[in-house]
């Protein structure tokens, strides 16, 4: 009961990846032997998603929001084309409250609202690619779902290596089980899993490291794009990008449109080592 009183004070700490790495591998042998903490910790993460999904939904400006907006910024950028009409003393000098408070309010506004309002763009100029909106990516949500999906339990669907080419229709992309057996992986099994919000799924293949649990994730890379949020390294001549969330570290590549990402509480190296080897 005690062990169980001691993760509980750290689960939020846990959850959001604050934890220490000799915390967290106690934290994680807990769960393993512990099936109320793990039910405990489902439901905060279930709760939190809930409550994220309900926050974003009630957070989308309005239409008219928006013209309001954007009709600030341009205000705000004519004034600003006129400061070099004014003579060197005012501007050289420190800009009043009056002008201090609107502009800061408009920062704020802008960077609170940057992933929901285009700029707008001049008579002439060619704008950005368009974005459709509907299949964008909140990555930092793919991150937390790669994570989630690591740590679930539930049984895998398929155990027979030579069955993954049936995922491709749901995945998009070739599905083979890599040999990993020059880490001393033992295979376990895989299964098909929603990611993000979006109607996006990925092959997510089990094994066993040592002990420790590594996911290898296969989908398609131009769907998922993971890098935008993890450093770049190089490992054996390829672009590897690897990151840490919630204590477990993340690294991904790509191949020919096919995406790859570990999900493991061994060490970045060792996830950065094991996708550069995938071909």
């Amino acid at each position: 009961m005690s062990a169980c009183r001691g993760f509980i004070t750290r689960m939020d700490a846990y959850a959001d990846g604050e934890l220490a790495p000799d915390q967290v591998l106690e934290a994680e042998a807990h769960l393993e032997d512990c099936e109320d903490c793990s039910t405990r910790l489902s439901l905060h993460h279930a709760v939190r998603k809930s409550l994220r999904r309900t926050v974003q939904a009630s957070a989308v400006p309005s239409d008219a929001f928006r013209e309001r907006l954007i009709a600030q910024l341009r205000a705000e950028s004519g004034r600003g084309d006129a400061l070099p009409h004014l003579d060197a003393d005012r501007r050289n000098g420190m800009l009043s409250w009056n002008t201090i408070v609107p502009l800061a309010a408009a920062a704020a506004i802008v960077l609170f609202w940057s992933g929901h309002v285009k700029p707008p763009t001049q008579p002439g100029v060619p704008s950005e690619r368009k974005v459709n909106t509907a299949e964008a990516v909140n990555v930092d949500q793919l991150l937390e779902d790669l994570v989630n999906r690591h740590i679930d339990r539930q049984a895998p669907d398929v155990t027979q290596p030579e069955l993954l080419g049936e995922m491709e229709p749901e995945v998009g992309v070739p599905v083979h089980a890599p040999s990993l057996a020059q880490y001393g992986a033992r295979w376990e099994g895989a299964r098909i899993v929603p990611l993000t919000n979006q109607n996006r799924r990925a092959a997510s293949l089990r094994y066993q490291v040592s002990g420790h649990r590594v996911t290898l994730y296969v989908f398609d890379s131009e769907r998922f794009p993971l890098n935008t949020r993890l450093a770049k390294r190089v490992v054996r001549n390829e672009p590897v990008y690897t990151g840490w969330k919630r204590g477990y570290s993340i690294a991904t590549t790509a191949r020919r449109g096919v995406g790859y990402a570990v999900a493991t509480d061994l060490g970045e190296d060792e996830g950065a080592e094991i996708v550069a080897s995938l071909h």
